[in-house]
Order: C-alpha cells, then sequence, then structure tokens
C-alpha cells in the first residue's frame, strides 16, 4: 500500500531543510502506523510526506503564541472558529476589542486543559489556515507542491490532517489525478463562516462534495479536538463513506501520530471500514 499523508498546522522545522523534515516526519508518522494499521507487520506499505510548512512560514514574531497583533482577516477565522465550537462570544463588542484570553479561559476549563496549551494550538491554527487563505501566491505554491507530489506517488491512500485536509482537498479537485480513498483526520473543512465557504470549488446550495477523483472518503475526529469544527463532514459535504467521532486520548490534543497509533484508524486503512471500538 502506497501512502501519502499531508500535514496539517505545527509542523514547520526551522532548524532542518523541507526534505530532512519530510524525511523526519515520514520515520515517525511510519512507526506510529505500525503500531496502529499494521501492528504485527502483515502488511506492507510504503509511507512519504507532503511537506509544506516552509511555504507558510511567517516570521518569528508574526509566528508568536499569542493573541498581540492579530489582524483583521485573523480575527474574523477566530470569531467563526469560536462560535462554530459553541463558545459564547455573542456579547463581543468587535474585533478590535476581541476577547481572546475570556474565550481561551473558558474553553480550557471546558476541556480541562491548560490555557497555555489551548492559546498556542489555537493561535497556531488561526494563523497558518488564515495565511493559507489570504496569501494568493502561498496557497497556489502550497496546492502545486501537494499536487505534484499526489501525481509523482501516485498514492493508495491519502492521509490529510488538520490544515492538509483542506489543501487536500483544492488539490485533489485541481489535479484531477485518481485517488482510491482519503482519509482526513482532524479536519476544519466544515468550518462554515471561515474554511467552507473558502475552499475551491466551493459549496453548491450550502454543500460540498467528494472529488470526482477519489473513490472513498473516510472522516475522523477525535471529541475534543479543538480544530475540528465541525467534526461531522458529512454533514456539509456529500459522498463521504464514513464519518467517525473517536477517542484518541485524553491528553492527544489534536496531534496526527495518536490518531494513527489508533484501532479505529487502523481498520479504515486496512478494511474501508471500523469494526473495532477503542
Amino acid at each position: 500500500m502506497n501512502i501519502l499523508v499531508i500535514h496539517g498546522i505545527g509542523n514547520y522545522r526551522s532548524s532542518v531543510s523541507a526534505d530532512r523534515a519530510a524525511s523526519m516526519l515520514t520515520d515517525t508518522w511510519s512507526e506510529d502506523l505500525r503500531k496502529g494499521a499494521f501492528p504485527g507487520g502483515d502488511l506492507d506499505f510504503s509511507l512519504s510526506v507532503a511537506y509544506y510548512a516552509h511555504l507558510l512560514r511567517k516570521s518569528s514574531a508574526q509566528s508568536a503564541a499569542s493573541d498581540s497583533g492579530f489582524s483583521d482577516d485573523e480575527a474574523q477565522l477566530f470569531m467563526a472558529w469560536a462560535k462554530a465550537y459553541g463558545i459564547p462570544v455573542e456579547k463581543a463588542q468587535g474585533m478590535a476589542t476581541l476577547p481572546f484570553r475570556q474565550i481561551i479561559t473558558w474553553l480550557a476549563k471546558q476541556e480541562n486543559r491548560t490555557t497555555e496549551a489551548i492559546t498556542s494550538l489555537v493561535v497556531r491554527f488561526i494563523r497558518e489556515v488564515n495565511e493559507y487563505f489570504t496569501s494568493e501566491s502561498k496557497r497556489h505554491q502550497v496546492r502545486s507542491l501537494v499536487e505534484n507530489e499526489i501525481k509523482s506517488k501516485h498514492p493508495d491512500l491519502i492521509i490529510a490532517h488538520s490544515l492538509g485536509s483542506v489543501v487536500a482537498y483544492e488539490a485533489l479537485w485541481n489535479s484531477g489525478h485518481p485517488v482510491e480513498s482519503l482519509l482526513t483526520v482532524g479536519s476544519p473543512l466544515g468550518l462554515r463562516g471561515g474554511i467552507f465557504d473558502r475552499v475551491v470549488p466551493g459549496p453548491v446550495e450550502g454543500l460540498g462534495k467528494k472529488p470526482d477523483n477519489v473513490g472513498r472518503w473516510f472522516n475522523v475526529a477525535d471529541r475534543g479536538d479543538i480544530v475540528a469544527v465541525p467534526r461531522f463532514l458529512s454533514r456539509s459535504y456529500a459522498g463521504i463513506s464514513s464519518d467517525q467521532e473517536i477517542n484518541i486520548g485524553l491528553f492527544a490534543f489534536h496531534g496526527l501520530s495518536k490518531y494513527l497509533q489508533t484501532s479505529h484508524v487502523g481498520q479504515l486503512i486496512r478494511f474501508g471500514d471500523v469494526t473495532v471500538r477503542d
């Protein structure tokens, strides 16, 4: 089985080249799959990573995990995410006085996590997604890189995590290259007012759909994954074969590794179905 992973947020490696970063992630996620999908080593697979994080990078000052300096576009995306998550933001008095810390504090209490951990993840998510959608040149570069990886690697399965699911969706539609299976993991593709309405091609009559060149589309999201908002993509996209809410662990948060180690993801990769419950 030939697997191509399209990574999500938080994977920029400043100290190494893009090729080295891709190699490091390949080693890590291959090992994760051996623990989850292929624990007995009874099925051969080859995994590669479409690494694009270097193309979306910003200056260290811009990338700091802080709410200070949110642009208007970032603030709008943040509010769309907060509302979709169900955070009570009705009393927010405009973007200039965005109640970032109050929202983060509320969410940290709800999810029983530290404000530092929530802040780091949310700011990274908002800034990387915003950079993808507001910089047309970077968006084109990222999508072209992923399209080329799809065409050159000929994957049987694409695993697209987080922001990578957004990139994969657009790249698959644009490339037309046939892929047997797409597995989106921790995906924010259904976020209305921030992502769902901005992907290309856009929704028709309020509904997107599976790329025509994809055979089967599976989606999984952890119950506590604050990036995967909303978790059930089948409510926004037609043609999804399986749409599962799973549990990857209390402190796993959003990272791809824990997803790849679950029996749910293993069953989907091996059999295209879920018959095991964690």
